[in-house]
């Protein structure tokens, strides 16, 4: 039980490198941009859901072992950060989700010309900005509870 929680925010950090780094650049750089956004919108429920399961894994974990091991007084930062990249992950799933799926649907009925400013573009912009600030949070909250795991033993 002492790796479940290293190992899952660990394979919770490579999904999340793996989806920014690899998968969403190849989609926009092979497809035109209106169906990669399609793909990409169908995959990022999938990322979330994997997400949000690996972190309740994780925080399951940190809480048993919090629980039922010895106390030292940063044996509650782990688990803090690991809630903070879940807060962060269920907030951009059920929340900023959706609001851009929203904000593209009225784009796309608008026929608004690529590259042209309207309001549900710039919805649209703000929510993909907030959506990688999310991003970013749940990364380096992830590599702060390893290393914080790792200065442990």
């Amino acid at each position: 039980m002492r790796l479940v929680p290293a190992a899952a925010v660990l394979v919770w950090l490579g999904v999340m490198a793996f989806f920014a780094g690899v998968v969403a650049p190849a989609a926009f750089s092979t497809l035109d941009r209106e169906a990669a956004g399609r793909f990409v919108s169908a995959v990022f429920p999938r990322y979330y859901a994997v997400g949000a399961a690996l972190g309740a894994l994780a925080l399951a974990g940190l809480g048993f072992r919090l629980v039922l091991g010895p106390r030292r007084p940063w044996d509650g930062l782990p688990p803090l950060l690991v809630a903070v990249m879940l807060a962060a992950t269920l907030y951009a799933w059920l929340v900023v989700l959706p609001a851009a799926h929203a904000a593209r649907e009225a784009l796309r009925q608008n026929g608004a010309a690529p590259g042209a400013v309207s309001t549900e573009a710039l919805a649209f912009a703000r929510l993909h900005r907030l959506s990688g600030v999310l991003n970013g949070t749940a990364m380096l909250a992830g590599v702060l509870v390893l290393a914080a795991v790792g200065l442990r033993r």
